[in-house]
């Protein structure tokens, strides 16, 4: 979820320039930048005295489905309220007594906060509504006013569609054969890469130059396809959530998936398996750590190193004097 503000209600007290850890409520048009919101951060809206910003999610629900009575008689008492609110405020502008004047004006006020929830019920308050895509076509098919911002309407009503059309088709993509192959693809894509990558290396180690170089270049490009791939399915998203996905990947491989592949790996007296099981899952408990370090000083500008060990995979913050899981010298560590 993301900061909006309301600029009818902003009333320029200007705290959430301050309290915002990116700079997304800085901007020249008084919006808040989306890219640069951390998602559900709340600093701002927390810190508003004004209660203009305020979280709006990043996917809607789905409109619930009404028959076309109750749509029907839902836009036509919103219609009769709307005709009342009319009225009241005829008669707030007209009265000279100032007891009618308020009655009229909360008149006024109560028929419109009526007549707006009926629209919502009626599906016209939703933004991915297709009834809000009708409404907006039948206003600019009317006559309206010189200054009436048509432009601005055909714009939204662009979006709108596009919009629409964008969860068509990533529903449409959710439930297909093509989503489960572009998973298949990518990991397929994924394991040629390091298949690729380790011939590379023993190429090199038999002098076959021109192979080591095929075979790496093969696997850079099995790593454009990769990323593609995933990035089609969907499965990129904020850093924050790329985070958290992380951790929960690490977490299932040095709780669940290497325990087990060390189990069956002794019960069959695989020794080399064992080792190599054993060097993963407890780099895989560092790496979690790590990860969830990184979220939680995900804002932090302080530049970190890391030093990846070449034989285990651990990763330190420090370049240690030797690697706490297999031993090998810390000078053979890498710097990131």
């Amino acid at each position: 979820m993301y900061a909006v503000r309301n600029i009818r209600l902003c009333t320029k007290d200007c705290l959430c320039l301050y309290v915002c850890p990116t700079g997304a409520t800085d901007t020249e048009n008084g919006q808040i930048d989306a890219e640069k919101c951390l998602s559900g951060c709340r600093a701002c809206v927390d810190a508003c005295p004004s209660h203009a910003i305020s979280l709006v999610p990043d996917h809607y629900p789905e409109q619930q489905e009404k028959t076309a009575q109750s749509v029907a008689a839902l836009t036509a008492l919103a219609k009769s309220k709307t005709n009342q609110e009319m009225m009241a405020a005829q008669i707030e502008e007209t009265a000279d007594a100032p007891g009618l004047k308020a009655l009229a004006r909360a008149m006024r006020l109560s028929n419109r906060l009526m007549a707006e929830d009926l629209m919502r019920e009626a599906g016209y308050l939703l933004p991915q509504s297709e009834h809000v895509q009708q409404l907006l076509e039948g206003i600019l098919k009317e006559n309206q006013a010189d200054d009436f911002p048509r432009a601005e309407t055909q714009r939204l009503l662009g979006l709108l569609k596009q919009n629409n059309n964008n969860k068509t088709e990533e529903k449409k993509m959710s439930e297909s054969k093509t989503m489960e192959n572009l998973m298949a693809a990518f990991a397929g894509e994924s394991q040629a890469n390091r298949k690729y990558l380790a011939y590379a290396k023993k190429a090199e180690k038999d002098g076959k130059t021109n192979a080591a170089k095929l075979f790496r270049a093969a696997a850079d490009a099995e790593t454009l396809h990769a990323h593609k791939h995933f990035e089609v399915a969907g499965k990129l998203h904020d850093t924050a959530e790329n985070l958290k996905d992380a951790v929960a990947g690490e977490t299932y491989e040095y709780k669940d998936m290497y325990p087990e592949f060390l189990e069956t790996a002794k019960a069959e007296g695989n020794q080399a398996a064992i080792r190599t099981f054993s060097y993963a899952l407890a780099a895989e408990e560092v790496h979690a750590r790590l990860y969830e370090e990184a979220l939680a000083n995900l804002d932090e500008t302080e530049e970190v190193s890391y030093f990846l060990c070449p034989v285990c995979g651990n990763i330190e913050k420090v370049r240690p004097d030797k690697c706490s899981i297999c031993g090998v010298p810390g000078e053979k560590f890498i710097e990131y």
